[in-house]
């Protein structure tokens, strides 16, 4: 085997030297900016001071425009939704684990701390979506549905599941139009679907490491199918390939496709990018030794697929990432990284693997990539509910309707980024009361920017970072009698309701059933939540009180 052709991203840091055309905003353009977005920005107290673009690559598909995201306030509101999430995590979680004392940094307390980051980034993502849809002008509306979402499923061993997040089956829009959903929809009103990953690289957020950002996509396609929530293998390449059937290939078989897709000859000009995982061993040993490159990372394996194969990104010593061979993580993941891939003018597969046989200690590396496929019954289920039996690996074609639809995806980078160096991490000045994000921008005509974005507080960074706290953190240790009166004054204005809506929305999910603008909650399955740990008794205080004081959000559902 070569020497240096399995390295971490940290230690050999991918360097840019591809084009790149800056277009600093005017001022005309702030104003603008700050026009289209005033009602989202006014939110947390801010303003947008100055603004820059960097565009990577211009090179169009010419299989897409933007339908409804001409509307440029709608196509910005996915930047400016990520940033601001970002921001939300940078002014509050982010190395919460780090800075904790040494005693403290336990399993358990970087799980509450992780839990808290997908709280926070998901209140403040929804929270401008809303905002966005319920200010759009008559004829340009639309309603957001989220489709796709991360963190609902049990990691056994790792994970509880039901993270916050913007769950499937929320929607965004004005309430007429959500009074509505499911009926016969005004025709001037757009359906978008959604899927995002609140946080890509939530443990990286929570100790302050490199990469961690928040993501998002926003399509006129409707979802055909929807991806269970466990792991999916997949094939990626910043080229077009025909697609393949995974079963019938080898690793190395698939390897050889990819690079025909570049046009190399030789494997060693792939690099492989593959999270650092035991049940990925196997494979590394048997792309090493044809002579592929292992670029691997400790947590976070979305933003990796965004960029393969752009042009002038390489790593210190020349190789290049331009590739997934077999890499296994989060259905989430692979669709919200996958469809901006797609629209540069990449191609991907997917195939569904068990989770649960993936995350067995008892189990060697090699048997669990040899067990990828042994589906649990209840997985099964899942691959059949989803129609996935007859067909078992899938691209874009056969999850999205239309994939290129007019849409737009956006990643707000926490922590500086080492897969594009320039892209920095969220800084906040005291001094000058103003917060920089940067954020990667993907359309569905093809279009790849970086725009950094510097807002002014129009009070104090401390008190922007107050406006983006969500409900929860006012109810810690509150009696049953103190929820009662806090969230009774929390819905006592409109905006404070709006937002008390969506923290219900994202931390309750797993026990609630949206019927167009109302829900229903199971109490069995809070219940089993608190069993498993994913909530707690204070949680079902807080259910209790929120259902006697909004009794018109609800329908009376007898389990």
């Amino acid at each position: 085997m070569k020497k240096n052709l399995r390295f971490d991203i940290a230690d050999q840091r991918l360097l840019y030297a591809g084009p790149t055309k800056v277009y600093p905003f005017s001022d005309d353009r702030v104003i603008e900016f700050n026009l289209r977005h005033r009602a989202a920005l006014a939110s947390y107290d801010l303003s947008l001071e100055s603004g820059k673009v960097y565009v990577l690559s211009d090179k169009l598909n010419g299989k897409s425009n933007l339908g409804a995201f001409r509307n440029r306030k709608l196509r910005e509101s996915a930047v400016v939704s990520a940033g601001l999430a970002a921001i939300s995590v940078g002014l509050h979680g982010r190395g919460a684990v780090a800075r904790a004392p040494k005693e403290m940094q336990t399993k358990e307390y970087a799980d509450r701390m992780k839990r808290a980051n997908d709280r926070t980034a998901a209140q403040v993502m929804a929270e401008v979506l809303q905002t966005t849809t319920e200010t759009l002008s008559m004829g340009e509306e639309v309603m957001i549905e989220s489709a796709i979402t991360e963190g609902a499923r049990a990691k056994p061993g790792k994970e509880v599941g039901g993270n916050p997040t913007i769950a499937v089956g929320a929607v965004f829009g004005k309430d007429k139009h959500r009074s509505q959903y499911g009926l016969p929809m005004d025709k001037n009103v757009t359906l978008l679907s959604m899927g995002n990953d609140v946080i890509d690289g939530t443990t990286k957020s929570v100790k302050g490491l490199h990469s961690s950002l928040t993501a998002l996509f926003l399509t006129e396609s409707h979802i055909k199918r929807h991806l269970p929530d466990i792991y999916v293998q997949r094939w990626a390449s910043g080229q077009w390939f025909d697609p393949f059937n995974p079963r019938e290939a080898s690793i190395i078989d698939a390897a050889e496709i990819i690079a025909e897709s570049y046009g190399h000859t030789d494997l060693n000009k792939l690099g492989a990018f593959f999270i650092d995982r035991p049940r990925h061993y196997p494979a590394w040993d048997a792309l090493n030794n044809a002579g592929v490159a292992i670029p691997y990372d400790k947590d976070g394996d979305l933003f990796p697929c965004l960029v393969l194969g752009l042009d002038g990104l390489e790593f210190p010593q020349g190789q290049q990432l331009n590739s997934m061979i077999g890499e296994i993580g989060g259905s989430a993941e692979w669709a919200v990284g996958m469809l901006p891939l797609v629209w540069r003018g990449g191609q991907g597969l997917g195939m569904l693997t068990s989770h649960s046989t993936l995350t067995r200690d008892d189990l060697s590396a090699e048997e669990r990539w040899n067990q990828r496929f042994h589906y649990t019954e209840e997985e099964f289920m899942s691959i059949q509910d989803a129609r996935f039996e007859q067909k078992p690996y899938f691209t874009v074609d056969d999850i999205f309707e239309d994939p290129f639809a007019g849409g737009v995806s956006a990643f707000g980078a926490i922590t500086d980024n080492y897969y594009l160096p320039f892209m920095k991490g969220v800084t906040a000045n005291t001094e000058d009361d103003t917060i920089f994000v940067s954020v990667l921008m993907i359309n569905s005509i093809g279009l790849t920017e970086c725009w950094e974005l510097v807002y002014k507080c129009g009070d104090s960074v401390e008190k922007t970072a107050q406006l983006m706290l969500t409900p929860k953190s006012d109810f810690e240790g509150l009696s049953k009698k103190e929820l009662e009166a806090t969230i009774g004054k929390m819905l006592e204005t409109d905006d404070g309701r709006k937002r008390f809506r969506i923290f219900v929305n994202n931390e309750y999910y797993p026990a609630l059933v949206p019927v167009r603008d109302k829900l229903v909650l199971l109490h069995g399955a809070v219940e089993g939540l608190i069993k498993r740990g994913a909530l707690t008794e204070h949680d079902r205080d807080i259910l209790d009180v929120t259902v006697r004081l909004t009794s018109d959000w609800w329908i009376e559902y007898d389990e």
